[in-house]
């Protein structure tokens, strides 16, 4: 292996210019992409990407990932092509059916998600290349990939079969994240069934016992996300876990903590210092041959957190016998 594409995911809950000066610190240290997630009534990630579309020049600019139910997917394409032709064409939008953070505060379930996301990315496609579809008839001024000078990449988001199996028959790629390792080769397996499309993973981590604690109740949110096989084998009850989501939601983390064993967390996301991590990631390049490897940071001080993921590359790139970036 000559090299691996590197990046970071994080959470849009900081000030708007904080999340911009973030994408700015990962570009400063040569990763090569960065996720943000859209989760509802946080910052928005079109808008934050598109003001690092303007302070940046190489990084790649990811939407990680959006949902067919909060917005119409032909004016999410409009406003993910805004950010690639802003950038000169390094935006990528990820489609996935939605969780209970970005979806829940709204009511909103996410119905016929199979449908819902292989409808999403024929519209995005059709948007982007300016040809009429179902859902969608070219206005005179669309703006298009043509405007960014490279297609946009459309990849899918999901933890379950049925939408990797989609992603493999008619995504450009799979965004892996939010699920355990222990899932990792049935997904990206499913992922590559039809077509060897790319593969972005992104296990969770956390460098520091106050970042452990401080997202340890957040984790429930995956958890209840996740399909039963993984409750199962982390013996924890759907039932239970809706209770503890509905106390952390209404303000007491205690239920959700409690939950979230240390057994848990490290079950669920990687844990520990730049060079275990590093040392982890190598065994995941190694195992799966990602086209990018990343970490989606769980923590409050984003800069030292790039800082430690720019370290466990850096030991990660070692593991493999890959020269620095």
């Amino acid at each position: 292996m000559d090299d691996i594409a590197t990046g970071v995911w994080f959470f849009p809950e900081q000030p708007a210019g904080a999340l911009v000066d973030a994408v700015v610190h990962v570009e400063g240290h040569g990763m090569n992409e960065v996720w943000l997630g859209d989760e509802g009534p946080a910052r928005d990630p079109f808008a934050v990407l598109a003001a690092a579309a303007t302070a940046t020049s190489a990084v790649t600019l990811a939407v990680g990932v959006t949902n067919p139910y909060l917005r119409h997917p032909a004016a999410t394409a409009t406003s993910v092509l805004t950010i690639h032709e802003l950038s000169g064409g390094r935006a990528i939008l990820g489609i996935g059916a939605g969780g209970q953070i970005s979806l829940g505060p709204y009511g909103i379930e996410p119905t016929r998600p199979v449908t819902a996301i292989r409808d999403a990315i024929r519209l995005t496609r059709a948007v982007a290349t300016n040809q009429r579809t179902e859902g969608y008839l070219p206005p005179d001024l669309a703006v298009t990939e043509r405007d960014g000078g490279a297609p946009l990449p459309v990849y899918v988001g999901a933890r379950g079969e049925h939408l990797n199996r989609l992603a493999s028959n008619a995504a450009d790629g799979a965004f892996v994240a939010g699920l355990p390792p222990f899932r990792y080769t049935e997904v990206i397996e499913w992922a590559r069934s039809d077509r060897s499309i790319d593969i972005a993973l992104y296990p969770s981590v956390a460098f520091t016992e106050e970042a452990i604690e401080h997202h340890r109740p957040e984790m429930i949110w995956a958890l209840l996300d996740s399909p039963d096989v993984v409750r199962d084998r982390l013996d924890l009850d759907v039932v239970v876990l809706r209770s503890a989501a509905a106390a952390l939601r209404g303000g007491d983390p205690e239920p959700a903590r409690r939950l979230v064993t240390d057994d848990v967390l490290t079950q669920v996301m990687l844990v520990g210092s730049p060079n275990e991590v590093g040392a982890s990631l190598a065994d995941l390049v190694a195992a799966h041959q990602p086209t990018s490897i990343g970490l989606a940071l769980l923590q409050d001080d984003l800069v030292a957190g790039i800082d430690a993921a720019a370290e466990a590359f850096t030991v990660m790139r070692a593991g493999l016998g890959i020269g620095p970036s």
